[in-house]
């Protein structure tokens, strides 16, 4: 089975985190299959698009949505109209909130259930009024050391009358959402189907009922992404010669197809039907930042000087170090230091303004890595994290050198995707599969699968050999670089396309 299918079927399976679990960190603006355009600020009025398929036409609607997140309650407030203004939409929900993240480590699951609303949509001389509101939703959040994954669905059926009395429409809804975060990037995709029910008692046809059926299905892809774009500079006589910039930018497409009647001259259904699909979409600005351009003497023409030169510029220390040593053997604080880093899990110190700071009387999380060393934090964080831990007898040997095995079990411990490997015993594809060590078998495996572990060209992994320092960094970019683009094609593509 290929492996986007597989993971797609995994976290579906585990219904990682749903449309209502709206954490600050996810970008749902509700359950109505709209979209919104993301500002800093979570609990915030932003602009909002949807689209109406009630009155048996498509109809865009555009305006804001104000959403409020408390510990126990959720609430959106909405004002939209189309380009004419000729049908308008107001409406408010308000649900309870009920989270566990009690019953297990990493995850946290929510339910919402609805507390009260209020739906009024004018179209033309109609009224439609939502008088009857089931709903609720369930997800889980799994949060792992360097991404969280989260995915859940919900039900719902609105019921509104028309004019008050003179007919009514049945909206049910089903949803779905699928998304994961993390320092380079998110993605959330939500899939909305709405089937609807329609009778009218019109006056325009000497009271003849107007009955029909239809759906409607709405596709949602949040995108957030950090890219580090390559620059030359262009004037010869520089102290540099080129660089990297940090991109970060995102966008929020809604895609929907529907399946509706056509009408005759006197406003009746005929046995025609008209399909047909529609995009619109948010987009921000990108914020740009240079980094720092690493002037290591030794990387010039060797094979690794890219990914050598991307992976550095992401340092924030030892910007004045003259030599890379790209053959030797990485060690393992280098590695925790590279990772910790490269992942953002420690923050960049601000200067201490106060004359006067009370010492730090906490013993060491390892015997032989010092509080006082420069690279403390960086171990202290992978450690934290649950990425890498010591080697026995409260030691973290900092110094020791590290496999190839070893950095594909920290890679894959840290995205939290062990559990995609089969049960053991099994064979991988390397021609030395005999060599890998048991308690790296399964991290090979998925690592392989997701294009992490490459192997040499003639098929070899040679998993206990070690990884030099120009290896790990082209292994450290393959991680960024899945992290930014294959995983989010799993969460956008292959789920949309799935269906």
């Amino acid at each position: 089975m290929d492996i986007k299918k597989l993971l797609s079927i995994v976290l579906i399976t585990l219904l990682l985190f749903s449309p209502i679990v709206i954490s600050a960190d996810n970008n749902n603006a509700g359950f109505e299959g709209g979209i919104h355009k993301n500002e800093q600020d979570y609990n915030d009025t932003k602009q909002y698009k949807e689209v109406i398929f009630l009155t048996g036409q498509p109809i865009l609607l555009e305006g804001t949505v104000e959403i409020k997140i408390d510990d126990d309650e959720l609430s959106y407030e909405y004002e939209l109209s189309n380009q004419n203004e000729t049908v308008v939409l107001e409406r408010e929900i308000e649900l309870e909130r009920v989270i566990d993240n009690t019953s297990h480590e990493t995850q946290t699951i929510e339910t919402n259930n609805i507390v009260d609303y209020d739906e009024e949509i004018t179209v033309g001389s109609n009224i439609y009024t939502l008088t009857d509101y089931q709903f609720h939703s369930s997800s889980i959040d799994d949060m792992q050391p360097v991404v969280n994954f989260y995915a859940g669905n919900w039900l719902g059926t609105k019921t509104y009358t028309i004019n008050e009395t003179q007919g009514k429409v049945i909206v049910d809804i089903t949803g779905e959402i699928y998304g994961y975060n993390h320092y380079w990037g998110a993605t959330q995709t939500q899939k909305i189907h709405k089937d609807i029910s329609y009778q009218n008692y019109s006056s325009a046809s000497s009271g003849e009922l107007i009955e029909w059926f239809g759906y409607g299905d709405t596709d949602i892809s949040f995108n957030r992404t950090k890219r580090m774009e390559y620059f030359d500079n262009l004037p010869f006589q520089t102290s540099f010669s080129s660089g990297y910039t940090l991109t970060d930018q995102e966008e929020t497409i809604m895609a929907y197809n529907y399946n509706l009647p056509t009408f005759d001259a006197l406003g009746m259904p005929d046995i025609n039907r008209n399909k047909g699909e529609g995009q619109t979409r948010f987009e921000t600005l990108p914020t740009q930042k240079k980094l720092f351009i690493p002037k290591y003497e030794d990387i010039r023409g060797h094979w690794a000087e890219n990914d050598i030169k991307r992976i550095s510029s992401l340092k924030r220390t030892d910007q004045t170090q003259r030599f890379f040593g790209p053959d030797i053997p990485t060690n393992r604080i280098d590695f925790a230091k590279w990772i910790a880093i490269a992942m953002n899990l420690v923050e960049e110190e601000q200067e201490v303004k106060r004359s006067y700071v009370k010492p730090d009387t906490t013993p060491s999380i390892f015997s032989d890595v010092s509080k006082d060393s420069l690279d403390y934090k960086y171990v202290e964080a992978v450690k934290e994290k649950g990425i890498m831990g010591g080697v026995g007898d409260n030691k973290f040997s900092p110094n020791g050198k590290l496999t190839r095995a070893q950095a594909i079990t920290i890679v894959v411990r840290a995205i939290g995707l062990e559990g995609l490997a089969p049960s053991l015993p099994f064979e991988t594809r390397f021609n030395d599969d005999e060599r890998i060590p048991v308690w790296a078998k399964k991290s090979v495996y998925v690592a392989d699968r997701i294009g992490l572990a490459k192997g040499t060209p003639e098929g070899y992994l040679y998993s206990n050999e070690y990884m030099t320092k120009a290896e790990a960094a082209t292994f450290l970019n393959r991680f960024i670089t899945y992290l930014q683009e294959n995983l989010k094609k799993d969460y956008r593509e292959n789920i949309i396309n799935y269906y």
